[in-house]
């Protein structure tokens, strides 16, 4: 499957988006849509979210982003992207909440 070029951009848009309600959107439908991602997608999405996670100061935003990895990992269309940022993730906004996600992501670090 395939969501395509333009739904692929939008998104983007969306997950690295200055309001922290859209960022938050954005990641929830990730989440929704992960069964409707090429490899490509999944893979550039992956990243995408992992970089952002890496400096995101909203603990909701957090959640939704490591959340939304963590179904794209189910799905298996994580492939060979890059988590390592999500090692940035700065101590004092991860809580419990994070912490089941990032144990789940480790084998991507």
């Amino acid at each position: 499957m395939s969501i395509g070029s333009r739904r692929l951009a939008e998104l983007i848009r969306e997950m690295v988006s200055a309001d922290e309600r859209v960022r938050e959107s954005g990641s929830d439908r990730v989440a929704d849509w992960t069964r409707s991602y090429s490899a490509r997608e999944g893979h550039v999405i992956a990243e995408v979210l992992a970089v952002m996670a890496s400096f995101e100061e909203s603990r909701v935003c957090l959640e939704a982003q490591l959340h939304a990895l963590s179904e794209l990992d189910t799905e298996d269309k994580i492939g060979n992207a890059d988590l390592t940022p999500l090692q940035d993730i700065d101590g004092a906004v991860i809580g419990t909440e994070h912490r089941e996600y990032l144990d789940h992501l480790e084998p991507h670090l």
